[in-house]
């Protein structure tokens, strides 16, 4: 405890040193850190404290009694309300994505009037500034909007003919919480390999507890970890990651040769029973080693990005570290986009990841990639209309359960029973319409690619699509040409070879 207190003194003073007068009198960054360290420690005291407030203690096995009737009826309203979006998504789509965009508007003005009349001045300001952006987008990208929504429609139409493609990945999501669940259980096994030793922030010793260099109570011992416990970790956050990585590129690999087969079938085709299971089937067989090489990429990535984050964040004060992780991040983006539609070419071709890669890059570089920036929207608005459906769905479910302990009168916690059961529907039904929604997305990026296959071979198998996705590609052109213009560089006819073919 000695070496303790000479160890914090020492780094108070060069913390002084750098930060001026405040931190030597324990208001620094360390003194807040072993503040959080004290949490354990005065768990007693607080509990007594708010016993004496009149805050009483939750029974959990109570609790848990009462709240799981309600989250396994929000599994299933959840499921019916994320079939319901898929329908309106396909007869109504122009009306939900303006409704959507309307709604984000309205919402956003209302924040700026109610920060307004709370005096808030830099809240409203910045509210106000978002809320100008999104009118202003409204405005810019109205016609784009309107093939969106077009798109989804017919989109969905690919759900709609391939409906076990939603009961395959369910499957595959249950598939990955068993793979998870035994690595949680050995992650909690290992942390009891280790000893008790002095904790680093124990300076003194009185009356059987231990305070620290501020005299704040703190704990007397902590348990250390052996020495393989860390790298156990790193290995088991390696192992999660690459699989639930190689669950999604699964997921994608089975809705691109779902899509691929639906959308290539010779025109009149109505029966499509069975491309989920031969798309399955090359999952698990041929292109299983694809899939998991394009989940080691990802899993790289993510990797990757997490201790770039990290340095950033330990070195606020350096611009230079800032701009280096910015461009790390553009190119990890860059890597994940390429990724997405490798797995969708090797779906459809059967190729290696990197070959699948290089081809869907040539592929999209000849055909309109720039294009492709006006499908940003589809997951923005469909994210937004999750958001707003989720908290609607907990919100009510909270006044249901508000309402039905009022009559009756069963428990004297009524109040936070009610808000554990709305904050927990609302978490499971967005966990489940998320799910309908990244499916509707990994359908539309797969229809996009094989519209770039038609593209490039000058043919039509879906004139629907074409004629939605025409209509982008020659918004896009158009728009290239005024750039052009403005800048006094009118397009020359050697850099139309992009828009060849279409």
């Amino acid at each position: 405890m000695d070496a303790n207190r000479e160890r914090i003194a020492a780094n108070e003073r060069r913390t002084t040193a750098r930060l001026g007068l405040g931190a030597g009198k324990g208001y620094g960054r360390r003194s807040s850190l072993m503040l959080g360290q004290s949490s354990g420690s005065t768990t007693s005291t607080s509990t007594s404290t708010s016993s004496s407030s009149g805050v009483e203690a939750i029974d959990a096995k109570a609790m848990f009694s009462k709240v799981w009737p309600w989250v396994l009826v929000a599994f299933a309203g959840a499921f019916g309300l994320g079939v319901l979006l898929m329908h309106a998504l396909k007869n109504h789509s122009k009306t939900v994505v303006w409704g959507v965009m309307y709604a984000k508007v309205a919402m956003l003005a209302t924040l700026t009037v109610l920060s307004a009349i709370q005096m808030a001045g830099t809240m409203t300001i910045l509210l106000a500034v978002f809320t100008a952006l999104s009118v202003l987008i409204l405005y810019l990208w109205r016609g784009e909007l309107n093939l969106v929504a077009s798109l989804i429609a017919v989109s969905t139409q690919s759900l709609k003919d391939n409906p076990h493609l939603v009961s395959v990945t369910v499957v595959l999501q249950l598939m990955t919480l068993v793979y998870a669940v035994p690595l949680v259980y050995l992650s909690i096994d290992a942390s009891q390999h280790g000893h008790a030793v002095v904790n680093q922030y124990a300076t003194a010793r009185a009356t059987g507890a231990c305070t620290g260099y501020y005299a704040q109570a703190v704990d007397c011992c902590t348990w250390k970890l052996d020495s393989w416990v860390g790298a156990y970790y790193f290995l088991v956050c390696f192992a999660a990651i690459w699989a639930f990585s190689v669950a999604l590129e699964f997921r994608m690999y089975v809705i691109g040769g779902v899509v691929s087969q639906w959308y290539f079938a010779p025109a009149g085709t109505t029966d499509f029973k069975g491309t989920t299971k031969t798309s399955v089937s090359n999952a698990l067989g041929p292109s299983f080693g694809t899939i998991c090489y394009g989940g080691f990429v990802i899993t790289i990535i993510e990797m990757l990005k997490r201790a770039a984050e990290k340095w950033r964040r330990e070195n606020r004060d350096n611009i230079l570290v800032c701009c280096l992780v910015m461009c790390l991040d553009c190119i990890y983006a860059l890597i994940e986009y390429i990724s997405r539609f490798a797995m969708i070419q090797a779906s459809m071709t059967g190729e290696a990841f990197c070959d699948a890669a290089r081809t869907v890059s040539d592929l999209l570089s000849r055909n309109f990639l720039l294009a492709y920036g006006s499908y940003v929207f589809p997951q923005s608005i469909l994210g937004f209309t999750v958001l707003v459906l989720s908290a609607f769905f907990g919100y009510n479910a909270y006044l249901l359960a508000s309402f039905g302990y009022d009559i009756a009168d069963d428990t004297v916690s009524a109040n936070t029973y009610s808000i554990v059961i709305g904050v927990l529907c609302f978490v499971v039904s967005y966990i489940v319409l998320n799910f309908f929604i990244m499916i509707l997305l990994n359908v539309i990026d797969a229809v996009f690619v094989c519209y770039a296959v038609d593209k490039d071979r000058s043919a039509v198998n879906h004139p629907e699509l074409h004629q939605v996705f025409d209509e982008v590609t020659a918004k896009q052109r158009a728009r290239e040409e005024e750039e052009r213009a403005a800048m006094g560089e009118p397009l020359e006819s050697g850099k139309t070879t992009k828009y060849a073919s279409m």
